[in-house]
């Protein structure tokens, strides 16, 4: 066989290896622009968790006021039934 031959048969491997990676390529972009719409979603949803815990937190904080007084005052009525 002649040179020729190899060097066509050496430009077909090269060309579908080409392709090969073309589409393996292809493939990661489209992974990548996947896992990026995934990340807005998920950064989105943090962002109104944390917005909800916030609007939240008076709340959680006059709970454990409420709470505190509560015992306060259980504390009291049991120390003055147990003086009568």
């Amino acid at each position: 066989m002649d040179t020729a031959h190899y060097r066509r048969q050496g430009d077909k491997e090269l060309q579908e290896h080409q392709l090969k990676e073309e589409k393996r390529l292809l493939e990661i972009e489209q992974n990548i622009k996947s896992l990026e719409e995934k990340i807005d979603t998920l950064s989105k949803d943090v962002t109104d968790l944390v917005s909800a815990w916030k609007a939240a937190s008076w709340l959680v904080s006059l709970v454990k006021w409420v709470g505190g007084i509560a015992v306060a005052v259980t504390a009291i009525v049991t120390l003055l039934k147990g003086v009568k």
